[in-house]
């Protein structure tokens, strides 16, 4: 009885409370009655939603009051900034966020669509309503989520929203994004920020719609019976929208502006929206780089014979079907490609392919694309032109992505010629005269062999010739050069002019003073056509006559590295040498004739330091190249070692034994360089012969004898005297008299130096053939005696020298020039003759003679008072000879 007593009064009591709470809400939402709390209404609202269906609509209505006052506060406290005051709306505002997302869960068919519904239209007054005063702080659509975002009642809105939409999007997807746009269609452009929030949650569905809505949208401007309401142009919301997502799902868009562009292009009979898309998607892109960027990247993946052939005819449909924008379409794209800074130049190449015919599918396409591609490019080049020269230095974003892929560029240039290689020869003329003098030189450094490109780009950078050659030529020497024989080769062709082309002659200047770096550049190239193609320069740019001292000595020193490393340079075979190197010769035979035309005593200078007769060098000449004798295999170590170990080692003395060469065999010899075949040799000295004609002859440049020099001889004498000097240095400045003995003491090493010079060269082999210099050794001394020109007891050398061996012979033929210079002794330029000495000849210089024929008694018994007086040919020894110096000889 109790239980059911209870039951009874908690039935009763709720339609009580339910009776109260609708009483409250009544008071509370009529404006007689102001003494009841807000908080109250609030909470009494949130318990009719649960318990009083009918009054659902009065209670949802109210909340817009209740959410627009919780919108104001929030923005007034950020006006005034000060915190604080709103936690009571607030509180509410959750309960009400709370309340619905449980009848949502609870049951998604009746409540998602109404709550979702009222959410977004409310969102959509809200935004518009508060529009001009939350434009003071943000002023994009990111600002403006971020500000909305952090309002707490439109927050929950949101989240409402999109739990709605989360819940319907399996089974009516098109229905919930078509009621989300067209709340931002209403209130657009103030609620795009809802429209780019829940379409990151769905990105698919949402750029689609967006898509297909901005369509219709773009089509029906033109239409009179659309309203005034639907007349403002939604086209800035969709690419609000779109620009929002692009960050996070660029991949989305792109596939569906390709699905949206392959469905215009497919049907035979397009409607007027899929004629329109073309247009559409023009408009979009030039709102948007990051739309720009897409469309174009898309639409060289769908280009084709056949997209290309039906976008050529859908021009006059477009006129027929009234599409917007149709009669400015080739002045908006020729705005978009001078716009295409971002993007890559796909684009860019494919329509300079089909422009010039050079494009894959170009025999498939009909004529008017390739006419309808060169008009594009004119006024591309046009569009460009304007905006260089219009002044502002605004940038120019085609020509930035043209100076990015400068390489990429100058590739295409190499590569193809045309119509292509006139248009990019005036882009990249523009790009100098709009960038700074920095870009004009990158430009120059690649295609420096292009004259007009040059005349273009001094018109703004007067110098800029002359840097962009200072600038090369310091890349050059740090090694920094991708392809430095082009460049060399180009810097040739430019100098080549000569005085009849200003641009020549400037190069010439310019290249002259970096003389020294293209020597070093020549000296030091391990690669022939490199160093062939510097020389080449050299001959044809540099003027000796304005190089300093120090620059042509440098140059004369690396022209003579290069002939030697011609002629012993190991990267050509025997079959191909002989061609190789009358081709190769030719470059240092042209340096040294240009060098020649100037005072050769700074060449004479270079070419004595130079040691052109080292090993190496002259065994490419047939040299007398010693052999290795062959080591002795059956040297025992151990007594090798006490050869050197047999003295006593005392204490704290160094007992350690070194060794420098093969044990057993002395020093290790130098390996003798390879063996040449005959005609090789003769080659190479053929070629020596030629570089030094080359440096006698008159001198050419650029195939024209060189004015200043109407005779060889100078030069003849120069080279004359130089060999000399290479032989001995001291008898150069001596006059014809000998040095001094005494002096001679200080020269052991120069005499030394020159004895292994002349045994290492070809003609240090005549000892081995005695008889026939036999001849020509004695034809001096019978010329002597004929002459009276012998020294007193040397008038028998000539028939003394048959009986002694060659080292012997060599001895008093020494003593022959010492007694000739002698004070007093005959002349041959004069032709007198002086007074014999008392007693035969100066015993100072006979020494030697006595003691090899006291030696040689055996055999020199009867010479030997030819040479001495009786009074001295009974001496054993000549006078400060001792025995032993005598029984040594």
């Amino acid at each position: 009885m109790a239980a059911s007593a209870m039951h009874s009064e908690s039935n009763s009591a709720a339609p009580d409370a339910t009776l109260n709470d609708l009483r409250l809400f009544l008071a509370g939402t009529s404006s007689y009655e102001s003494k009841i709390r807000s908080s109250d209404v609030a909470q009494a609202a949130i318990r009719l939603l649960k318990t009083l269906p009918v009054a659902r609509e009065a209670v949802l209505e109210y909340m817009h009051s209740l959410f627009d006052d919780a919108v104001s506060r929030h923005i007034a406290r950020l006006d005034s900034e000060e915190p604080g005051g709103a936690e009571e709306r607030e509180s509410a505002v959750e309960e009400v966020q709370r309340v619905l997302s449980g009848f949502i869960e609870a049951n998604v068919g009746a409540w998602a669509p109404i709550v979702s519904s009222w959410s977004l239209e409310l969102l959509g007054q809200l935004t518009r309503k508060y529009a001009d005063r939350r434009m003071h702080y943000s002023s994009s659509l990111p600002e403006a989520l971020q500000l909305w975002m952090a309002c707490p009642a439109t927050r929950a809105l949101v989240e409402l929203s999109t739990q709605c939409l989360s819940a319907l999007i399996d089974s009516s997807p098109e229905q919930c994004v078509d009621a989300l746009l067209e709340t931002s269609v209403q209130h657009s452009p103030h609620f795009d920020w809802v429209v780019a929030h829940i379409g990151s949650c769905f990105p698919d569905t949402v750029i689609r719609r967006v898509l297909a809505c901005g369509l219709r949208d773009f089509i029906g401007e033109d239409e009179p019976e659309v309203g005034a309401e639907r007349k403002v142009p939604k086209l800035a919301s969709v690419v609000g929208i779109l620009g929002h997502l692009v960050g996070q799902h660029a991949a989305d868009i792109r596939r569906a502006l390709v699905a949206l562009m392959q469905e215009s292009f497919a049907q035979a009979n397009p409607t007027r929206e899929q004629l329109a898309t073309i247009p559409f998607l023009l408009q979009l892109a030039s709102m948007s780089d990051h739309l720009l960027a897409a469309v174009v990247s898309e639409f060289t993946k769908v280009l084709s014979a056949d997209t290309l052939n039906k976008l050529s005819t859908l021009t006059a449909q477009w006129e027929s079907a009234k599409i917007p924008g149709t009669r400015d379409l080739l002045s908006l794209t020729v705005v978009l490609i001078v716009q295409t800074g971002s993007a890559d130049l796909r684009f860019l190449g494919q329509i300079l392919d089909i422009a010039a015919g050079e494009s894959e599918f170009s025999a498939q396409l009909v004529p008017a694309v390739p006419h309808a591609a060169g008009v594009l490019l004119d006024g591309v080049l046009l569009e460009t032109q304007q905006r260089v020269f219009a002044g502002g230095g605004a940038e120019v974003p085609l020509l930035s992505a043209l100076e990015a892929r400068l390489g990429e560029v100058c590739g295409w240039l190499e590569t193809r010629s045309g119509p292509r290689t006139m248009w990019l020869w005036n882009a990249l003329a523009l790009l100098c005269a709009h960038r700074p003098e920095k870009t004009a030189l990158a430009v120059l450094a690649r295609l420096l062999a292009g004259r007009a490109l040059i005349y273009q780009v001094e018109v703004v950078h007067v110098n800029c010739l002359t840097h962009t050659i200072s600038h090369l030529m310091a890349e050059l020497r740090s090694g920094r050069v991708d392809s430095p024989t082009r460049l060399v080769e180009n810097l040739r062709k430019l100098a080549a002019g000569g005085a009849s082309s200003p641009v020549g002659v400037r190069v010439s200047e310019t290249v002259c003073r970096f003389a020294e770096v293209l020597a070093e550049q020549m000296q030091r190239s391990p690669e022939p056509a490199y160093a062939d193609a510097v020389a080449e320069l050299l001959c044809t740019a540099v003027r000796p006559e304005s190089l300093g001292p120090t620059a042509l000595v440098r140059v004369a020193s690396a022209a003579v590295a290069y002939l030697f490393a011609v002629v012993c340079s190991p990267h050509y075979g025997a079959s191909r040498k002989h061609y190789v190197l009358i081709t190769n010769f030719r470059a240092p035979i042209k340096v040294y004739r240009t060098l020649c035309t100037v005072n050769q005593h700074h060449t004479r200078a270079n070419m004595r330091q130079q040691k052109k007769l080292s090993r190496k060098r002259t065994s490419m000449f047939n040299n007398n190249t010693k052999i290795l004798k062959s080591s002795n295999r059956n040297v025992v170590l151990l007594c090798e070692n006490q050869k050197f170990a047999s003295s006593i080692n005392f204490p704290q003395s160094h007992s350690s034994i070194v060794r420098v060469g093969v044990i057993g065999s002395g020093l290790r010899s130098e390996a003798p360089p390879p063996s040449l075949a005959e005609e090789e040799v003769a080659l190479n000295r053929q070629l020596l012969l030629e570089a030094l004609t080359a440096c006698c002859a008159l001198p050419w440049r650029n195939d024209r004898p060189a004015p200043g020099r109407t005779s060889p001889v100078p030069a003849m004498k120069i080279v004359a005297l130089l060999l000399v000097e290479m032989v001995s240095s001291d008898v150069m400045f001596n006059g014809l008299p000998w040095p001094d003995e005494d002096f001679l003491k200080v020269t052991i090493e120069r005499d030394l130096r020159i004895q292994a010079t002349f045994e290492e060269h070809p003609h240090g082999a005549a000892a081995d053939s005695p008889p026939p210099l036999l001849a020509s050794t004695r034809a001096p001394a019978a010329g002597d005696v004929a002459g009276s020109a012998a020294a007193p007891g040397l008038d028998g050398l000539g028939d003394l020298l048959p009986l002694l061996s060659p080292p012997r012979g060599v001895l008093p033929a020494r003593g022959r020039p010492a007694l000739f210079c002698r004070p007093g002794a005959p002349r041959a330029s004069s032709g007198a003759t002086s007074a014999r000495p008392a007693g035969g000849g100066d015993l100072r210089y006979m020494e030697r003679l006595r003691a090899i024929l006291i030696n040689n008694i055996h055999v020199c018994g009867p010479l030997f008072q030819r040479f001495f007086s009786k009074r001295q040919s009974g001496q054993n020894c000549p006078r400060g000879v001792t025995s032993q110096f005598c029984l040594v000889l």
